[in-house]
């Protein structure tokens, strides 16, 4: 889990106009306890040139589970996907992760899409099945479960090979009017993103165990999938 926070912390430093959205106290750092299970949850936002909003949470259930949750939310002006990732941690082991570059329109960038034809996806022993709002993701998103401490490490490095294609992309992309067709589009496609994501039923039946529902329906739609 510390290596690909640190992957992905390294890529958000690697943008040269990044800056940190300052956010309340409250919200950047969250604890609770419930019959003797303690969870911690710690928020870090960005916006550089490009984003809109970078997010980075690491939760921590006890001993037994933590999740690592990225995602970069495109400025709408620009035609970049939706970067997310996920892994959830059960007892030291990878029980899932997801890795993505999401559309933002009908399709991926053509110029994106010959690149990622062209990547070495390694083949998982144990893929794991969309859930059934999964129609937000690319032809090219990885779900799996690592079986081993290889796994794992390809795992990682495909994360990074995402990253390095959508940063490779926002060199060459250029930026649309706010009111232009092309932004409006983008930002319903977005939306749409983020509708979906708020279906997981996983990420709110935690939240609500140790929060309330009304607590984690506000988390879940302003610090989550705000849009």
């Amino acid at each position: 889990m510390l290596e690909a926070f640190e992957l992905i912390k390294n890529r958000i430093n690697s943008l040269s106009d990044v800056v940190p959205i300052n956010i309340e106290p409250e919200q950047g750092k969250i604890f609770s306890n419930i019959n003797k299970d303690e969870l911690f949850i710690i928020n870090e936002f960005y916006q550089a040139k490009g984003f809109r909003k970078i997010h980075l949470e690491v939760a921590k259930l006890g001993k037994s589970l933590e999740i690592l949750h990225c995602v970069f939310f495109p400025d709408p002006c620009y035609e970049l996907p939706i970067f997310g990732a996920d892994l959830v941690v059960n007892s030291n082991n990878i029980s899932a992760a997801i890795v993505d570059l999401s559309p933002v329109g009908k399709h991926l960038p053509d110029s994106l899409v010959s690149q990622m034809s062209l990547l070495q996806v390694p083949k998982f022993n144990e893929p794991r099945k969309l859930p059934e709002w999964g129609s937000i993701f690319s032809p090219y998103v990885c779900f799996v479960r690592p079986v081993d401490f290889l796994e794992e490490k390809l795992f990682l490095k495909l994360i990074d090979q995402y990253l390095s294609l959508l940063l490779s992309l926002l060199v060459r992309v250029r930026e649309d009017e706010t009111n232009s067709l092309d932004t409006m589009l983008r930002l319903n496609y977005q939306k749409r993103y983020c509708a979906s994501q708020k279906r997981n039923d996983k990420t709110r039946g935690i939240l609500t165990k140790f929060f309330g529902s009304s607590w984690a329906e506000e988390y879940i739609n302003k610090i989550l999938f705000e849009c």
